[in-house]
């Protein structure tokens, strides 16, 4: 596989295939099969009532909870995986579109880009770059997932699908119901990754020109975000 290519400027057909197939149908593949076996290890077999509500085994917790963990892993390996592609030459990097919202480019980040020097600069700067991302990334999945899959789950134990009828009672069987749930769910979480990839792919392309001192690029940025939205050649 031939080296990092030169970023180009808009999605090609390439790109747009390698977003669909590996970082979302085969993202939501291995999220959805982990979720599964997470959910088989955390159900099968327990001692205690699987419930939609009551703790200690609640699905509507477990919806919040997956929710934080599997976006928070997804941000961090997802930027590797696209790193590592990138470093092949499977894929090229993206220029900063030319129309891109202030969203878009605030989850870029090109302002955080500089020279770092020490550790602690180097921790610093990487919480405060990663961390107010993560957070938003969770709270926009969660509002998205999170009260539909509970209205789901209250139709379904309204309607009996997947009730327990052993002598622990709770609102689900223990096998198979919570771990077809978990499994679907993490599959359909796993739907947002294309849009983590394509948001490295910008922050790649825009950072591999200046290597030596990226602060220019940052502030190219800013000038640009505050004046026509152009980013210039």
């Amino acid at each position: 596989m031939a080296g990092r290519k030169a970023a180009v400027e808009g999605l090609t057909t390439r790109h747009i295939v390698y977003l669909v197939a590996m970082h979302m149908i085969g993202a939501m593949i291995i999220d959805g099969a982990i979720n599964f076996g997470i959910a088989t290890a955390m159900y099968k077999g327990t001692s205690k009532p699987v419930n939609l509500w009551p703790l200690p085994n609640t699905l509507a917790g477990d919806a919040g909870v997956t929710i934080i963990i599997q976006q928070v892993l997804t941000w961090i390996l997802d930027r590797l995986a696209v790193g590592g592609d990138l470093k092949k030459g499977i894929v090229a990097p993206l220029r900063m579109p030319k129309n891109a919202n202030a969203i878009v480019r605030w989850l870029v980040g090109l302002e955080h880009v500089g020279v770092h020097k020490t550790r602690k600069e180097k921790v610093v700067n990487y919480l405060r770059f990663h961390g107010p991302r993560m957070a938003a990334l969770v709270l926009a999945t969660f509002i998205l997932y999170w009260p539909i899959t509970i209205g789901i789950l209250s139709g379904l134990k309204i309607h009996g699908v997947g009730k327990d009828n052993s002598d622990l009672g709770g609102d689900f069987n223990v096998w198979p119901m919570p771990e077809i749930f978990k499994g679907v769910y993490g599959f359909a979480v796993g739907m947002t990754t294309p849009f983590m990839s394509y948001i490295t792919l910008i922050y790649e392309g825009e950072t591999q020109q200046g290597n030596s001192d990226l602060t220019e690029l940052s502030s190219r940025d800013e000038e640009c975000s505050q004046g026509n939205g152009i980013v210039p050649e």
